[in-house]
């Protein structure tokens, strides 16, 4: 995510199915408290906040 893959990209890098990466996409954000909000991109604030640790 950090490198700007989609999830289809992360998948194919992984050897993981699609729905594995949004699976633990979306566990990444609920722990980072991460909410869907149309004004927010969740991908590009949970990189952030990694860099920011």
């Amino acid at each position: 995510m950090g490198e700007g893959l989609t999830n289809a990209g992360i998948s194919q890098r992984l050897f993981i199915s699609g729905g594995a990466v949004e699976k633990h996409t979306q566990r990444l954000f609920a722990k980072l408290g991460l909410s869907d909000s149309a004004s927010v991109h969740r991908r590009v604030t949970a990189v952030l906040t990694l860099l920011g640790r």
